[in-house]
């Protein structure tokens, strides 16, 4: 199981993760990609991003890292006071699933 922490390339036994710029990367402390969400700035000034990409290496499929790829960025955007806009089918299914996500939403997405 692999633990996610998202502050400065955190290493935490198998697994390092990090939020760089306008990207949530998780590696293995080997430097093989586990995961990835991109979430690149629309609009900077009022905080707001799109979530463009929710990916997972093949190899590690099945395993719930989307979800808890999801949950690290859910939790980032609500410190970092982002609004978000989806445009990643995946990302789009995740905050249907956890309606506790879409107070992140942009307004034009809260329909």
């Amino acid at each position: 199981m692999c633990c996610f922490l998202y502050r400065n390339c955190v290493t935490l036994g198998k697994v390092d993760d990090t939020i760089a710029a306008e990207k949530l990367v998780a590696t293995e402390t080997n430097g093989t990609l586990i995961g990835q969400i991109d979430y690149p700035f629309v609009d900077a000034a009022a905080k707001q991003v799109v979530l463009e990409r929710v990916f997972v290496n093949p190899a590690y499929r099945g395993q719930g890292i989307a979800g808890k790829l999801m949950a690290a960025f859910v939790d980032y955007a609500d410190q970092a006071g982002l609004t978000v806009k989806l445009m990643c089918p995946y990302a789009k299914m995740s905050f249907q699933k956890h309606p506790e996500y879409r107070r992140l939403l942009a307004p034009e997405e809260q329909n």
